[in-house]
């Protein structure tokens, strides 16, 4: 409850004229730069196993990077915004952490289990990162000895946490769209037409919907 602006403010910057990269650009990805664009970025990165139409980066003002080390070394801010799955779980491990721009801020709002939480919290303290935004936990809820709840930037915890609980997607309108779209693939379902939005697809025919969701090799 202290008013204390100078504390805050010590470990507070702008994204103006910063280098900004999501891994992944699906429907959410492609929205974050979206929203990054009035905040004159200095770039706009992203990494994602297919590109984004020219006509679509054009208008964003972004460019793809096609390995994934490469774009972290350029970030200043890296947001995670790709599905948990074989590949990416424990995806960012001390090891490719290692190859972010030191002082730099990782934002997972996407699973807690892409990142490994020992190793993030290490990295905040060694300066490695500085700072970590996490609206996702590994596991939920997050228990009293988590060490995200505790981590912070530096050997004498100035600050660099940003976790809160799993919430940003539980507006009462985002409650209203969960309901709507669950009713709309049980009336799919149950009237027989099957006829699901893409997105709403995880796997169909006995195999993912999508690569977004990792793929199996076949039989």
């Amino acid at each position: 409850g202290d008013w204390n602006v100078a504390e805050v403010a010590k470990n507070e910057y702008d994204l103006e004229g910063k280098t900004v990269g999501t891994v992944a650009v699906g429907r959410i990805g492609e929205r974050v730069l979206r929203r990054l664009k009035p905040f004159d970025c200095k770039e706009l990165l992203y990494f994602d196993y297919q590109p984004l139409s020219p006509e679509v980066e054009k208008e964003i003002g972004c460019r793809r990077v096609e390995n994934l080390e490469e774009m972290l070394a350029q970030c200043d801010v890296v947001t995670i915004n790709c599905p948990l799955h074989e590949k990416t779980k424990g995806l960012f491990n001390k090891e490719l952490i290692s190859k972010m721009k030191k002082g730099s801020w990782l934002v997972n709002t996407a699973r807690g289990a892409i990142v490994v939480k020992e190793d993030v919290a290490e990295a905040l303290k060694s300066g490695q990162l500085r700072g970590y935004g996490g609206d996702v936990w590994f596991p939920q809820p997050a228990p009293k000895d988590h060490p995200l709840r505790y981590a912070t930037y530096g050997p004498f915890g100035q600050g660099g946490n940003a976790t809160v609980p799993h919430m940003s997607g539980t507006s009462l309108d985002a409650q209203k769209r969960y309901a709507a779209g669950t009713k709309a693939i049980l009336e799919s379902y149950f009237s027989g037409k099957h006829d699901y939005r893409p997105q709403d697809l995880i796997v169909t025919k006995g195999d993912y919907a999508t690569k977004a969701y990792g793929q199996r090799n076949k039989k």
